[in-house]
């Protein structure tokens, strides 16, 4: 990389190759006036051919098509407000602020040449031939010294301070003017004159220099943020503070060994004071104490600067732009431009092996690797550089040789080989020592050598191996064919059936739980003696390197160097967490060995060995990700739905390759999408706010999400007042309907119920007139069989009582209701006549609550005779003792009343049993017809009727009978 501080050497410089952009990748001109950085990080451009505006992946070029005053723009600088000013030979002067320009003129619209920025917080000011101008909301607003024709001094006092000290209109005194403090600044000799715009005078400050300025040609001047003036001339800078009116002066000479610069920027931005010079960039804080300096290439840096992200950027007048990106600023660099295939740090010593060349060891002191082996000797391939801790003994092996390293340096390694005769053992890739013996690697095979006695044994001929190492009391061995493990002088498959064993092995590291195998295109597997686990991520990565630090895997792999987080509850599973790619600060993503010491990587590729600080904030930024529309909410009508295009970036000058999107637009998709592009297309969206939701994940798993709210608007039908009026007119008209619908309905069901009225009166009278057949025939047969006794008295009066109940039975069979005394009347007749034809076998009573009204309560007519008369048939008549019967009724209150009818008989449940029993299953039909007649009276309104029917039995199993209650409601019409 093209940096180091004023004491590093020149060595050092260019470790990295700086990005080069040119017309060749879009720029209108490669003539580079002046860069800036707007205040959401894009940085902009001043060419020959326009401005130009980058955003890491497009230039976007405003032309005089777009409202600028002239292609030609040669200044820039950024105010307090976020506006972009930009400057030329022109009219108009203006900013640019949203991709939008805005000019300015002055009243008169003379041509311009500003030259020099006064930045303000409240103000933007700048100074061209003729003085100082400035900026209202309309116009450009001058405060001329100078005669525009003649360039002779027109303000009187000026020209008389000039002539006091020894300048004349044509030869100008160095003047400074301070738009914050309403000052102006004359330099003499060493001393800065203060005056006020008026031209009074105000005091004097001695000057710290030793040159004398009058010698010095002005080069630019300026005032910076926190109200720092600046100076420059052709041997250095003087800083004024205007706050104390303190100076300082910055001598090119102490700051980068030049005596004479004829090209100075100096500008500042929010954090820094930036210096730019041919070659050169120095980095001042706000105390004005020198932060860093970069040495650049001369031939790119006419102009430089140090963006907000750490991105150095150069322009030329005819070379472009030229970055070097923030990873590569922040990285240090070895070896450069040599294929370093081994690095690793033996006894607190740091190693790298190098291809042909052989070892190097680091030197702290000059920050620089000497080469260990002479540099006439060709060591070839790099196979190790490794440490035995068991043995105390460190390997470091070439294809030619291997050392060991002894008295600070390295010293070739001798054993005897299998033929007894003492040489360099060649074609070595790998040792090992377990149990008190070297297992050796070589073109030959696998070697085993005593540690005592130095012989040496072939112990498995074999081409293609390439590692030995223990894992759980067995040597493995690896290679081009798979794994093996070492088992009575024979290599053996650990699992058969297992493919992955197949695949070329390319790096093997052992722990206390796994053997750990890189593999040659198929990532990761661990194996543990008994199961294989695929790293199913790693799948695809040529693995050149293991380190295992706790639960990670650390992977130098031919598209980078990768992590791993292990998940021990499911191997197969486990995770890329974190990647470093040529972008982070690699040489190379082709990557050959890695070693990590605290907070750095080191990694080894064929073009150098980088060292990254992992822990440096910049791989811990979160991607600036932007959409591409001026408003976060968008409108757009339903016709214009069909079609909606969404772009979006990723504001990153240096990593677009890494980054992985993904979107979702809700309410309508839960689950991110992944995308390869960054325009999404919506089509024909129904109305709804959605929200547009774009993620970015990097390469350091650094996560950032943006929202973006889109809002289809809906037609006139379709809006939320539209919806209410057609839901209130929806309901008007069916509402209108219902009305008319019930009118009809309720017209429908008065004439329905009228005529069930009519049917109900007429079946409640033909259930009443059919109580009357079965009781005249059991009447008929109780004459007829009084007069086959010859009982003629008895005969009639039987025939007498029997025919005022039939008149009973006819009048009261055409009336609805009847009184309780007719009630009285019509039972008392028809009980008077069961006990004739029982004789003495019946007794009966009836009994009625005082508080009745007999004459004036009403009750259902027809309606207790029949349960009376199944007392008798079915109770009483099946009885061989005398039988009793008991009518009561009790009052409840003014609509409501009981009637208990109670008998002793052998009760209901023996009665089903008879009927069941006889052969002729004959039943009265008397009940039925009374249930149905309740259920009509009940349907008609006018009653409302409980009937209940109980064996005495269920209450004593002694008693025998039957107890029927009716509980009746009467419903009074008003």
């Amino acid at each position: 990389m093209f940096i180091f501080l004023i004491l590093g050497s020149w060595a050092t410089l260019f470790a990295q190759e700086p990005l080069r952009y040119t017309t060749k990748q879009g720029l209108p001109s490669n003539h580079i006036y002046d860069l800036a950085e707007d205040e959401n990080g894009f940085m902009w451009f001043a060419t020959k051919q326009g401005l130009v505006k980058y955003d890491g992946e497009t230039f976007k070029t405003l032309t005089i098509k777009d409202g600028l005053p002239n292609n030609d723009t040669w200044l820039l600088e950024l105010d307090y407000q976020g506006h972009l000013w930009f400057f030329s030979k022109s009219k108009y002067q203006g900013y640019v602020k949203n991709d939008s320009i805005h000019t300015f003129a002055t009243k008169n619209k003379e041509v311009i040449t500003p030259r020099f920025i006064y930045k303000t917080k409240t103000s933007f000011s700048f100074y061209d031939d003729f003085g100082m101008k400035t900026f209202d909301n309309k116009n450009i607003i001058n405060f001329d010294l100078y005669n525009k024709s003649s360039y002779k001094i027109v303000n009187l006092k000026l020209l008389e301070i000039q002539k006091k000290y020894g300048f004349n209109d044509e030869y100008r005194m160095p003047i400074f003017l301070n738009p914050v403090t309403k000052e102006t600044l004359f330099f003499q000799n060493k001393k800065i004159l203060i005056y006020d715009w008026n031209f009074n005078f105000k005091k004097e400050v001695e000057l710290d220099i030793t040159f004398d300025y009058q010698n010095n040609n002005l080069n630019n001047q300026g005032l910076l943020y926190n109200q720092i003036g600046f100076y420059t001339l052709k041997e250095g800078i003087l800083f004024i503070d205007f706050k104390d009116y303190t100076t300082q002066y910055k001598s090119f000479k102490d700051l980068v060994d030049l005596d004479e610069v004829k090209n100075v920027r100096c500008f500042s931005t929010k954090n820094n004071i930036q210096i730019s010079i041919p070659g050169h960039l120095m980095i001042f804080d706000y105390n004005l104490i020198l932060q860093n300096t970069y040495n650049l290439p001369y031939h790119l840096s006419n102009k430089s600067f140090k963006d907000s992200s750490g991105n150095i950027w150069m322009t030329d007048l005819g070379n472009g732009i030229s970055l070097l990106p923030k990873t590569f600023v922040q990285s240090e660099y070895y070896l450069r431009n040599q294929k370093v295939q081994k690095i690793n740090k033996l006894k607190n010593q740091l190693f790298a092996g190098v291809n042909d060349k052989g070892f190097f060891q680091y030197n702290h002191l000059n920050n620089h690797f000497a080469q260990l082996t002479t540099q006439n000797s060709v060591n070839g391939e790099i196979y190790q550089i490794k440490e035995e801790s068991s043995s105390n003994r460190n390997y470091y092996i070439s294809s030619s040789h291997y050392y060991e390293f002894q008295n600070s340096k390295l010293n070739s390694f001798y054993i005897k080989d299998y033929s007894n005769s003492t040489v360099n053992l060649g074609g070595v890739k790998d040792i090992t020592l377990f149990k008190n013996n070297h297992y050796i690697i070589s073109t030959s095979g696998l070697i085993i050598g005593s540690i005592n006695t130095d012989n040496t044994e072939l112990l498995i001929e074999k081409n293609g191996l390439l590692f030995t190492e223990p894992f759980k009391n067995h040597i493995y061995a690896a290679g081009s064919d798979g794994l093996h493990k070492l088992d009575n002088k024979n290599l053996v498959k650990p699992i058969l059936n297992k493919s992955i064993l197949e695949v070329p092995i390319s790096s093997l590291k052992s722990s206390d739980e796994y053997l750990i195998v890189g593999t040659d295109g198929r990532g990761v597997y661990l194996y543990d003696s008994k199961n294989i686990y695929h790293l199913k991520e790693t799948d695809g990565l040529s693995v050149q390197r293991i380190l295992k630090k706790g639960d990670k895997l650390w992977l130098a792999t031919q598209i980078g160097v990768y992590v791993v987080q292990l998940k021990k509850n499911n191997l197969i599973i486990s995770n890329i967490i974190n990647a470093f790619y040529d972008t982070d600060g690699l040489l190379q993503n082709n990557t050959n060995d890695i070693y990590l010491e605290n907070d750095f990587l080191y990694a080894a590729t064929d073009t150098g060995l980088a060292k990254l600080n992992i822990q440096n904030p910049i791989y811990k930024q979160s991607p600036n990700l932007y959409f591409k529309t001026v408003n976060d909410t968008l409108s757009f009508q339903k016709k214009d739905s069909k079609n909606i295009a969404i772009s979006f970036s990723c504001l990153d000058y240096n990593n677009q390759e890494y980054l992985n999107y993904s979107y979702r637009l809700l309410p309508t998709q839960n689950d991110w999408v992944n995308t390869s592009t960054k325009t999404l297309i919506f089509s024909n969206l129904n109305p709804n706010l959605y929200t547009l939701e774009v993620r970015v994940i990097d390469q350091h798993n650094n996560i950032t999400t943006k929202s973006l709210y889109l809002n289809v608007v809906p037609e006139w039908w379709q809006t939320t007042w539209a919806l209410i009026l057609f839901v209130f007119l929806a309901l008007l008209i069916l509402f209108g309907l219902y009305k008319i619908l019930k009118y009809q309905i309720q017209k429908k069901e008065e004439a329905k119920a009228q005529q069930d009225k009519r049917i109900a009166g007429l079946e409640l009278q033909a259930l009443r007139s059919q109580m009357n057949p079965h009781f005249v025939h059991n009447s008929l047969n109780a004459i007829q069989y009084f007069i086959q006794r010859n009982e003629v008295e008895l005969s009639e009066n039987y025939l007498s009582k029997f025919s005022q109940l039939i008149r009973l039975f006819f009048e009261y069979s055409r009336r609805q209701n009847i009184t309780i005394k007719e009630e009285l009347d019509l039972l008392r007749n028809y009980l008077e006549i069961e006990k004739l034809r029982f004789e003495e076998k019946l007794n009966y009573t009836i009994s009625v609550c005082d508080i009745f009204d007999v004459e004036e309560q009403l009750i259902p007519s027809m309606l207790l005779q029949p349960i009376v008369e199944n007392a008798v048939n079915h109770g009483i008549f099946h009885k061989k003792e005398n039988g009793n019967i008991s009518v009561t009724f009790k009052y409840i209150n003014d609509t409501t009343f009981k009637v208990v009818i109670e008998d002793d008989g052998i009760g209901i449940n023996n009665s089903k049993k008879l009927f069941k029993a006889s052969s002729k299953n004959y039943q009265s039909n008397s009940s039925k017809v009374l249930q149905e007649r309740i259920i009509l009276l009940n349907q008609s309104k006018d009653w409302g009727i409980e009937f209940n029917a109980l064996d005495k039995s269920e209450l004593n199993s002694s008693l025998t009978g039957t107890i029927i209650t009716l509980l009746f409601k009467q419903n009074l019409k008003l």
